[in-house]
Formats: C-alpha cells, structure tokens, sequence
C-alpha cells in the first residue's frame, strides 16, 4: 500500500504515527534501562548480604577444617546447579561447597582480602556475578577464602519477564494513542473535507457559491473565494454584453452594405455586387463565430452552473422534427437517464443544436440521438444513416466556413463553432462511423471542471 505524501492527512497521521513510536520506544529503553540497573542492584545487594551471612557462619574447627555452623538461610543454595553457589577454601584443607554446586567450580578470584568485591567471572553453567573475601578465623594464620556466586541469567530472565509485559503494554499503548490521534486528525480535518465537497459543488454546477460555515482560520478563505466567484460572474456577464453590442455594431453597417450590393444589382452591376455580397456574407460569418466565441470564452470557466442534457435535447428534438418534418426523418431519442453537466444551457444548446441540425440535413431516413456517461465524462452521441464522410474529412469540416455541399443550407459554421465550445468546457467533439451507417458525432463534456494536471 502506497502512502500519498501530498495529502494533508497521510502527512499528519504518518508524522503522529512515527512520533508516537519513537517516543514509546526511547521510553520503553529508558524504563527497561532503570529495571536492569534496578534488578541488578538488587542482586548485589543479595549476594552482599549471603557473603555475610557466610562468613558469618564459617568456622575453623580443632583440626583447621573449615567448617559451616549451619546451612545458608536462602534455600536456592541446595538445589544442583540451581544458579546460587558458595564456596570456603583454605590452603592445605579440604574445600566445602553448597550442594548446588555439583558442576564445575567458582574461580575464587575476588576472594583477596576482607572486603566483599565482586566481578563477572565464569561460573559453573555460564556468565555469573561472584563476590569473594577473606575471613581470619582466631587462632590461625592461614586465611579462609570464601566466595558466592549467582549465574546471570537469572537477572536475564528476570529482566525478560520484565521487557516482555512492559513491551506488550508499550504497544497497545501505541496503538490505542495512535488511534486516538487518527481520530483527532479525521476530526480537525473534518473542515477541510467540508471545504473540498463544497469546491466540487461548485465545480460540478450544483452551487453557484461556497456555501457553509467554517472555522475561523478556514472561513476568511471561503469569504474570498466566494468573492472571487462573484466578480468572475459579474466580470463574464460584462464581456457578454460586450460581445452582443460588438456583434449587433458590426451587423448593422454589414446589412447596410448588403443591402446597397442588393441596389447595385437591380442597377445592372451584377459582378460588382456578386463581389462585395460574398465579401460582406463572409465578413457576417466571421463576425458570427468570433463573436459567439468571445460570448463564451470567459462563459465556460464560471463554475456553479449546471444544465440537464435531457432538458437541453428534448425541445431541439421537437424543433428538428418541425424544420425537417418535409424529409420524412424519424428522430430517435431514447430514455436515458439524465446528465447534469457543468455548461451554460446557452451553449449546452447551440453545441447538440447544431449537431443534431448536421444529422437531419444529410440523414436518409432516421437520426439517433443517445448518450452515456462514466465517471469522469458525458457522452453524446448523434447517428444518422446518411452518406457519412470518408475518414480524410473528418478534420477538416471542423475548419471555419468549410461546406461540403453549397446545395445545403447553413452558413459553414456550425461544427467549428461545436469544436471551439466543446473545447472551452475543456471536452471534445469527433467524427466517425455511425452504426447507422452514416456519420456519427461524439461530444465529450467532463462531468466537473478538470484539473490543469
């Protein structure tokens, strides 16, 4: 499993993870540390207090063998090889052990001089701690040496039965910890989550503005962005409104000249007219699609508006089945389920307008209108079992003014004006074979504004 280092949550729970760990861990090593020093101690403390107790109890008896007045009070001495041992030598007599020490021997070499010492020795079976001293018994001028040891592995396993529970506590501590600060962080992120579903709101067209209340380190971002939204509407209807007072500037000196070529001819001055008519019919189109292009340009990026595909298709169908109804075309639409799509229905309409117009003018007998959609897109497809197009020409009817056929009606703008719109709602529109056996239009609308990744 993969782990997104972009995303605010994985940073804080991954960050809140790994603190957690690594303070349990140096606390697990600092607490295991002061139960070893403390364990340890306490077995120093014990083996100081047996030294004593047998040099306490060593005597020399008439004959100069050392002796024991009575056994050691800690009964782990009598045990074979039960880890607890002792030792009384003296030169030139016979050596006494504790009958736990039935296998191998203590080294005897702390036992130097009246003071207890100890070091870390090999003791019967492994590692131990063994304390030795001398005592001077009265009477007699050869010393006795006497020593103890432990094996420590005890210790070990009594630091074992320690590290294990403690270890065992440490990680349900973590996790529990752990949990709780995921839960924290889901919960303080909540906001965040908030915000993220009210940006697709608008995104998508259900929300014209943020709506929503918010925490007061996230509500001034709102508070802008909401503004900022508000202005890029008020700026769009603006430039609207310019484009429509351009167009209607430019269309009415067009009609004057149209109408004095229109003069012209009735004069007699046919070719001249015939000149300036195509001039002013083509400047008329390019002053039709660029200012339809400048009327969306700014249109489709405004986020909070939606339109229902079936609503938009539904009276294009019934005005097609009017326009055309002396061709004998069935158009078909089907009962698809309903899309809602983030364009203005303006251009949602002009776009499957004229697409549907294309069809019915070169259908033979049936056009299909259908769409479909998945996560990410709307589909719309447009059949018709016309001539179809060969695959050479699939590009180049989307150029301006371009007509196959100048028998047909139509000023030549209608795909190229579906292209360009279709590519300010950052979608598509192509060609291909229908199943019909004509033409097939595909438009392509992203269900919500797509990322500039």
């Amino acid at each position: 499993m993969t782990i997104d280092t972009r995303s605010l949550r994985s940073r804080f729970v991954l960050g809140t993870v790994v603190l957690i760990l690594l303070g349990l861990l140096l606390t697990g090593i600092m607490v295991s540390s002061l139960m070893r020093a403390y364990i340890t101690q306490g077995f120093h403390d014990e083996m100081q207090v047996h030294i004593e107790e047998l040099a306490a109890l060593t005597i020399v008896d008439s004959n100069g063998q050392p002796r024991l007045l009575r056994r050691l009070s800690d009964p782990r001495f009598i045990p074979p090889n039960s880890g607890f041992y002792w030792k009384v030598e003296r030169d030139g007599y016979e050596t006494i052990r504790s009958p736990s020490l039935v296998t191998g021997d203590l080294s005897g070499k702390m036992a130097i001089n009246d003071v207890p010492r100890w070091s870390e020795t090999d003791g019967p079976t492994g590692k131990a701690m063994e304390y030795g001293m001398v005592i001077h018994p009265t009477r007699t001028k050869t010393p006795v040496k006497i020593s103890i040891a432990t094996d420590l592995i005890l210790l070990e396993e009594v630091l074992s039965d320690f590290n294990w529970p403690l270890f065992y506590a440490l990680l349900g501590f973590a996790i529990a910890m752990s949990l709780l600060g995921i839960a924290q962080i889901t919960y303080s992120l909540k906001p965040l989550e908030r915000l993220k579903l009210a940006i697709a709101d608008v995104r998508t067209g259900k929300e014209s503005r943020m709506a929503g209340s918010y925490p007061s380190e996230i509500s001034p971002l709102v508070s802008d962005l909401n503004h900022v939204l508000d202005a890029n509407v008020e700026m769009v209807r603006s430039a609207r409104v310019q484009a429509a007072n351009l167009a209607h500037g430019l269309r009415t000196p067009l009609a004057i000249m149209m109408d004095e070529a229109q003069q012209i001819a009735e004069r007699g001055e046919k070719e001249s007219a015939e000149v300036l008519l195509n001039g002013c019919e083509q400047m008329l189109r390019y002053v039709e699609y660029y200012t339809a292009r400048a009327r969306t340009a700014a249109l489709a990026r405004i986020p909070g508006q939606s339109t229902s595909l079936r609503k938009t298709v539904e009276p294009i169908v019934t005005a097609m089945r009017r326009l055309h109804k002396g061709k004998e075309i069935a158009i078909c639409l089907g009962d698809f389920p309903d899309i809602l799509l983030p364009c203005d229905s303006v251009d949602l309409e002009e776009m499957t307008s004229n697409l549907i117009d294309n069809a019915c003018k070169w259908a033979s007998s049936r056009v299909m209108i259908s769409w479909e959609e998945d996560r990410q897109w709307a589909l719309l497809y447009v059949d018709d079992d016309g001539p179809g197009l060969p695959p050479e020409e699939y590009i180049s009817v989307f150029e301006i003014g371009e007509r196959l056929d100048a028998a047909k009606p139509g000023s030549g703008l209608g795909l190229p004006i579906v292209k360009d719109l279709a590519t300010l709602y950052q979608g598509r529109v192509t060609l291909s074979k229908s199943p019909l056996g004509g033409l097939r239009a595909e438009l392509a609308i992203p269900k919500a504004y797509l990322s500039a990744e």
